[in-house]
Parts: C-alpha cells; structure tokens; sequence
C-alpha cells in the first residue's frame, strides 16, 4: 500500500505556489496576443483548418451511409409529399400530455429528427401506452433503436404519426456525433454499465455454466435404462427442459414488463428463447411419448383425476398456444405482406391471446397444477419427483 501511493506519480496532483510574473514579463505577453489577433491566421494555420474541416466533412459523410433514409429506402415515399412544420426541441417538450389531451400538449415524440404524434399509436402499441407516454416530449431516437423495428412498421410510422421535424439548430444526428467524437453520441448512448452489473452478469454466467456441467455430470452417471413401466429417460430429461422454459418464460416476462431500454430488450429475447425451446420440447416430449413406457397412476378419488386429465390437456394448449401466438404477433408485425393495416390487426390480436393466455397459465394452471395436484399426492407420501426426475 505504502509503496504505491508514495510513488511519485501519486503527487502530481498536488499544487505548489504559482511563480511571481513580473510586470513587463506579463505585459509583453498581453502584446503578443493583440498582435496576433491583428495580424490574422498564418498560412500554416489556414491550412490546418481546411484539412480539419475537410477531414470532419469526410467524417459526416460516412456517418450519413449509416442514416435510417439510408437503410431503409421505402421511407421516402412514405414521407413524399408531405409538408412538415418545423419544431424546436423546446415545443416538443411541451408535448407530453396524456391521451385525449388538449390541443398543444398532445403526446409527440421526436425520432431521428422527426417529430411524431403518438395519438394514432395509443391503444395499439405492443409495448403498451405507459411506454409512449413516458417517452413523450423527449427524444427516444435511442430507445426507438433499440428495439431494431422493421422497415415496414416505420414506413407506418411515418405515413400515420409524422407531423414535422425539428429545426436545423437543433438537430443531432447521432452517428455523425459519434464519428466526430462530440457530446452528442454521449447523450444518446447507452448508459454505462457499473461494475456491481458486470460482476453480477458474470457471476450469473459462471452458474450457468457450473449448473449445465453438474447437469452434464449427473446425466452422465444416471444413464441405466429404466423399466418399461415408468417413464424413458429421455422423456425425464425434457420434462425438466420444459420446467426450465416455463419458469425462464415467466421470470423474463416480469423482468421485461419493470426495465425499458436495452434490459427490457435483453428480457424479451430470453422470453422469446425459452419460448422456442419450450415448444420445441413440446414436440420432443410428444414423440418420447409415444414410444416410452408410461408409469400407473397414482391412486386417488375420481374427481381428481378426471380433474387432473384435464388439467394436464389444458397443458399442452398452454405450451403450444403461448409460443405459436408470439411467433403470429412476430411474423404479421415483420414479415407478413400484403394490406399493412389488416397485417397489424391481426398481430395486436396475436399479442393480445398471448398475453391473456399468459396470464392464465401464470395465475391459474400453474398455481393448481403445481400447487393442488402436486401437494395432494405428496402430503400422502407419494413420490412425486421421482416419477418424473432423469436422476433415479
């Protein structure tokens, strides 16, 4: 410790008294100063200059490629034609009431430059009206592409929503700021992340890690065959990958619905990941049923069976209904040709049966299933985990 905080670069920071300037030492220098403001820039110094502004004009150039007119060509037809009033970012802010609001407080937003009335949106979003809202009167140029939307919902976008755009003043584009290297491209990049979150994210990714070798592990010495009376083996292992999918799918459903930005997008691609390989399991898991042997149910009043039949095939609804319906909401907001605005019905219907499907699954099947049925059998000392667990 002593050895490296009383290394002399450690005291650099430290100040001593200013030297004495005498007089006719400081006056000269003042004289000097005029004189080279009279005379003017030398040649070097204009050349300087001109190579300066030539390389940031270069350097703008490359930034412009990059531009969303650039990637995407549809927009300018979407736009053509339209006359656009001119906003200050002052105005625009000034724009962030809440639905239905009087005229000069109605909800804007500015993407790109442009500035857009949010009213169309509202009611339609799939990420809801609190995220319009709370993004209203700001720019969210940032949060916008973030998200990755497609050419098709901008073109949207622009032929519904776009009013005007904001003076030359105040432009900021934000590639062109990062090129340059000004304090525009800090403003609109993505906060920083602490090292508290870095720590956490690897020490998340260390358990992953450390949970797939255990699992690994544990696959590998329980490997006998088992009887042709309970479940196969492999059908054990996707009863736990299905598990695993079903909780990863609610947790980053939550996680998603509290953050905004960046983490909100990271929660949604967990969602939609878990999702596939929970469907995909699906589909593996009714194959390895048909051809692995099935164990004897457990004995029981016949009310909770026949309940317990169906609350398995409501199950398999659940698990195919949930990913299919995210996977219509994907397609008919991307991909789907045809006329733009049936395509967005029918995504906002496919978002909107995933959504309530969802909470059906959350807040009544899985409470019942894993609550009532699972607790029953248990508390009469029934082995309820080791007729599904790979590990026996």
């Amino acid at each position: 410790w002593m050895t490296f905080y009383m290394r002399p670069e450690a005291r650099m920071g430290e100040l001593g008294a200013e030297p004495e300037v005498d007089e006719q030492t400081k006056e000269i220098r003042e004289l000097r100063t005029e004189l080279r403001r009279l005379r003017g820039p030398t040649e070097e110094e204009i050349a300087a200059a001109k190579a300066g502004a030539s390389q940031a004009k270069a350097a703008a150039g490359e930034a412009s490629k990059s531009s969303e007119e650039s990637r995407f060509p549809r927009l300018e037809s979407a736009r053509a034609g339209k006359q656009l009033a001119l906003f200050t970012r002052a105005e625009v802010a000034k724009h962030n009431g809440p639905a239905g609001a009087p005229a000069g407080s109605e909800p804007y937003m500015i993407i790109h430059n442009k500035v857009y009335d949010l009213t169309p949106l509202l009611g339609s979003h799939p990420g809801g009206d609190e995220l319009l809202l709370t993004n209203a009167g700001k720019d969210a140029t940032h949060e916008f592409e973030v998200f990755e939307h497609s050419e098709k919902a901008r073109v949207r976008r622009d032929q519904d929503m776009l009013v005007g755009e904001l003076v030359p003043a105040d432009h900021m584009d934000a590639s062109a700021d990062k090129a340059s290297g000004s304090a525009g491209a800090a403003a609109g990049a993505a906060p920083k992340t602490s090292e508290l979150e870095e720590y956490l994210q690897y020490k998340l990714t260390d358990l992953c890690i450390i949970a797939a070798a255990v699992y690994a592990v544990r696959s590998w010495n329980h490997r006998k065959p088992l009887s042709q009376l309970t479940y196969s083996r492999g059908l054990r292992h996707l009863h736990l990958i299905m598990a695993a999918g079903i909780f990863g799918t609610l947790a980053s459903a939550k996680a998603a619905a509290h953050t905004e930005g960046l983490t909100k997008k990271r929660c949604l691609a967990v969602h939609k990941q878990t999702g596939l390989a929970m469907l995909g399991a699906l589909l593996l898991r009714m194959f390895f049923r048909a051809t692995s042997g099935i164990p004897p149910r457990f004995p029981g009043h016949p009310l909770v069976q026949f309940v317990e039949t169906k609350s398995l095939q409501a199950f398999y609804v659940f698990c195919a209904v949930l990913p299919l319906s995210g996977l219509a909401n994907e397609y008919f907001l991307k991909y789907a040709s045809g006329d733009d605005a049936a395509n967005d019905r029918k995504a906002q219907q496919a978002i909107t049966l995933h959504k309530r499907v969802g909470n059906a699954f959350q807040n009544v099947w899985l409470p019942f299933h894993l609550g009532y049925t699972t607790l029953y059998h248990y508390a009469r000392g029934r082995g309820v985990v080791r007729k599904v667990s790979p590990f026996i």
